[in-house]
């Protein structure tokens, strides 16, 4: 598609390839990657910083490392929020669903029962309602 229109973007089919090699070697510069994968060292560049941003290859193994512990403390921070004024402003259903897929996806990362969690979330909302309308 991109040489069709002149687009100057990477051409799709390389970016995963350009992406495996940085993971697999973090140490090669763009270059040494364009070398390998037959582009230019600007499209390694530009599938780079769509992939990384401003983080760095250590930056990703650290959080996929750490990734549920990640959404727990998410997890933990979206239930704090959860204030009067905002369950006024935005639905308590809305706050406590975005609880309940982070506790869901850390439970599966870590190899454990979800259904039974996510009912008692919902719980939780219903129990807000009801204090609600007291």
């Amino acid at each position: 598609m991109g040489a069709q229109t002149g687009d100057k973007r990477p051409h799709r089919g390389l970016a995963p390839i350009i992406r495996k090699t940085k993971l697999n070697y973090p140490k090669l510069t763009d270059s040494e990657i364009a070398r390998r994968v037959n582009c230019t060292p600007e499209n390694v560049t530009g599938v780079l910083r769509t992939f990384l941003g401003k983080n760095t290859i250590s930056d990703l193994r650290d959080y996929q490392e750490n990734r549920a512990d990640v959404f727990d403390s998410l997890t933990q921070r979206f239930l704090e929020s959860v204030t009067e004024k905002k369950i006024v402003k935005t639905s308590a259903a809305q706050l406590v669903t975005m609880a309940a897929i982070l506790h869901d996806k850390s439970q599966v990362m870590r190899g454990q029962a979800t259904q039974i969690n996510v009912t008692v979330l919902m719980d939780v909302v219903a129990a807000i309602k009801a204090k609600q309308g007291q």
